[in-house]
């Protein structure tokens, strides 16, 4: 197998002696990592809450312990712990029933896993600073981490922490290298720098963080519900059905998951789970869990059963087949926010309701239908849909509400049918 030349290949507008916060140029490098330039302390200060995450690694890293002429620094984001820089091979692509030694291909089997079908998002532009980057990059991460029951990246949340509010959360393991195009054809791996570094984190703290916006008034919100999980009640002694107020901006209105049930019974929601609250996320053995997960959140996971009657068991797509939710509906789940599709007020009773029906009523019946209760006949799959219905809900919600008002709770609450009390 031909070796890979270690030479520089440069293109794009990125002067690499700029400095990696404002641009400046003949800036000076960090004296540790002697990677990454700054033009003065205080563009280094604002680095530091990122930079500080893998600049002692970065030169403590043995650059004289390359495997093989065919491996590159990379960095790899573990699902648990810090981040690492990792030596990744890079094997020959075949062009045209021939070895090129520019195609090369990362091995990602021993990071991401050998059942993995990796996805892939190149970064050749750097938003933040408004230029192209030196080389592109690459992060490889695994195709259905949403489905498949994949959990949360600590690594990459050690990233988006340091900026305030709601980014996206990723989930499983991920890899970040380096690559050079020397033609629109050709790829051509590098070694990972701190500069590089600079350009992921930058897409991490963007990336989802300015979508499009849906075409309604600036500033308006939409009354939803956070659904909260076991750490959040726990540690933080959050409500287990708190009203919070959506901005229409929020990025659930664009990238979400539904739920099969309420759609049936005509209140289709969008749902999204929250980001974990690093005072629980990381203490998980935590007595006050009575040896629960904090991320337990049973009545979030229960709105997410699957009612296609064709769905199929597929572990790799994170499919758990008719009447189960996904594997992201039921590993580490966390504390989740529920609104309504046609943004009308949703009340925590509204949610509480939604919930605690599709765990009380309409599970027992998947399982029937499933064989739970043999020796009797399971029910048909179209008999068990047929049961899912705006009429039984409705009855559903009056029994709740009767029994809220029995046991001393005399809140009026409309109809989830006519949530702003409509005539």
């Amino acid at each position: 197998m031909a070796g890979l030349n270690l030479g520089r290949l440069s293109i794009g507008d990125d002067d690499e002696t700029a400095c990696i916060v404002c641009n400046k140029p003949d800036a000076h490098f960090c004296n540790r990592c002697k990677s990454a330039r700054y033009c003065s302390q205080q563009c280094q200060q604002i680095d530091w809450p990122t930079h500080r995450l893998l600049c002692r690694a970065f030169s403590d890293f043995d650059v004289s312990a390359r495997p093989s002429d065919e491996c590159r620094r990379a960095l790899f984001f573990p699902v648990e712990g810090k981040m690492k820089l990792v030596w990744l091979h890079f094997r020959v692509s075949k062009y045209d029933d021939e070895e090129d030694p520019w195609d090369r291909t990362p091995d990602t089997d021993p990071f991401l896993g050998p059942d993995c079908i990796f996805a892939y998002a190149s970064i050749a532009y750097n938003t933040v600073l408004e230029r192209s980057v030196d080389n592109s990059l690459g992060i490889c991460y695994r195709d259905t981490f949403l489905m498949d029951g994949s959990k949360p990246n600590k690594s990459v949340a050690a990233i988006t922490a340091t900026k305030p509010g709601e980014l996206y959360e990723w989930r499983g393991p991920m890899l970040a290298y380096t690559e050079y195009k020397p033609s629109v054809d050709h790829v051509y791996p590098g070694d990972f720098s701190m500069r590089d570094f600079r350009n992921v984190t930058d897409f991490f703290l963007t990336y989802r963080a300015n979508l499009e916006k849906p075409v309604l008034p600036s500033g308006e919100t939409v009354k939803g519900v956070r659904v909260n999980c076991l750490g959040d009640r726990k540690m933080l002694k959050r409500p287990q059905f708190e009203a919070v107020d959506v901005p229409v901006t929020n990025a659930i209105f664009l990238d979400h998951d539904v739920s099969e049930i309420t759609k049936r019974i005509g209140i289709p929601i969008f749902t999204w789970q929250c980001r974990p609250h690093p005072k629980w996320a990381y203490d998980e053995s935590n007595k006050m869990f009575e040896h629960e997960s904090p991320y337990n959140n049973q009545l979030a996971t229960f709105l997410h059963l699957s009612c296609n009657p064709n769905s199929p068991f597929n572990f790799n797509h994170g499919t758990m087949g008719w009447g189960f939710p996904s594997m992201k509906w039921q590993n580490d789940v966390g504390s989740a926010v529920i609104v309504r599709q046609d943004r009308k007020p949703l009340h925590p009773a509204h949610a509480e309701a939604l919930c605690k029906y599709c765990m009380l009523e309409v599970a027992p019946m998947f399982r029937h239908s499933n064989g739970e209760f043999a020796p009797e006949e399971p029910m048909a799959k179209k008999d068990v849909l047929a049961m899912i219905t705006r009429p039984l809900f409705a009855i559903y919600w009056n029994k709740l509400q009767e029994e809220k008002y029995q046991n001393g709770d005399h809140t009026s609450v409309p109809s989830p049918y006519d949530p702003e009390g409509e005539n």
